[in-house]
């Protein structure tokens, strides 16, 4: 008997969970057909859960029909054409559904938050949307450092370019703080503390004197947001110019930055004591 009860209580469920995935598909198609660009493919996804008389209403709007929130859709992306919707779970009760929503930038600032209220009409299809605004969104703590690490990564990616590709020296001076310190190992014919970009530039003066570079494997970058630290870690071929010997070895190197520049970098040998012996070696 219990057994029985069992495989009803799980049949109920499963009717349950089958009843509020019907109830969300019209808002996933509804959120889809907001993140859809084109014109054209958008008006067709809202065709297929909007009715002639549905309705949506915010405080920029008050419209019917699925032409009619097309339109509205492709003047919001005329004010912000690169504007990216996130949004949270769903809320199901009866007929209705309600979620939070958030839009953000390309550089994923915030524009504007809210929430929507949506009633169904329980054939798959919204008759009628509330949507209110909070536009004094600000980004949740996760975000705000999600944000700061991928601005760290390019402006380290920057730096990398520049030097190891590019030797642009100028952009490389503009993402470098006044009074930056670079630390190389005192080991290295070219090793010290190195304060501002002008000292750093003769540093690197001195270390092409001793070897020839190139990039074996490209850098993996790891990141610690809440103390804006960057560290990548790559492969590096040289050749020694006064021996002609080759070399590939390890690398990683500690970027500290603030307010969109580098402060500090620290770089670490895989063996700092061989490498200065190869640069060192003769013929």
């Amino acid at each position: 008997m219990r057994k029985i009860y069992f495989l009803c209580f799980l049949f109920i469920l499963n009717n349950v969970f089958a009843q509020k995935k019907d109830k969300l598909n019209p808002i996933a198609v509804y959120e889809k057909a907001w993140q859809e660009h084109n014109s054209d493919t958008r008006l067709k996804l809202i065709k297929t859960i909007w009715l002639d008389d549905s309705t949506f209403e915010d405080p920029s709007a008050s419209i019917k029909g699925a032409v009619a929130l097309n339109n509205v859709i492709n003047e919001f992306y005329k004010k912000f054409p690169e504007a990216i919707l996130t949004s949270g779970s769903k809320v199901v009760k009866d007929n209705y559904v309600t979620w939070d929503w958030k839009i953000l930038d390309s550089k994923n600032k915030p524009i504007m938050a809210g929430r929507d209220f949506a009633r169904l009409n329980g054939k798959g299809q919204v008759s009628k949307i509330i949507g209110f605004w909070d536009k004094e969104v600000t980004l949740s703590e996760s975000e705000i450092l999600k944000n700061l690490e991928t601005d760290n990564f390019k402006i380290v990616a920057k730096y990398y370019e520049c030097f190891f590709k590019t030797r642009d020296f100028n952009t490389m001076a503009t993402i470098i703080e006044e009074g930056a310190i670079y630390n190389q190992a005192e080991g290295l014919p070219y090793g010290g503390t190195y304060v501002g970009f002008n000292e750093w530039t003769k540093m690197y003066a001195k270390s092409a004197e001793f070897f020839d570079l190139e990039i074996e494997k490209e850098p993996v970058y790891f990141s610690d947001a809440t103390k804006n630290e960057v560290v990548i870690y790559f492969t590096i071929k040289c050749k020694a110019k006064k021996s002609g010997k080759t070399l590939s070895m390890p690398i990683s190197e500690h970027f500290d930055l603030k307010n969109g520049k580098i402060t500090a970098i620290r770089p670490f040998y895989f063996d700092t004591k061989q490498f200065a012996e190869f640069l060192k070696s003769k013929k």
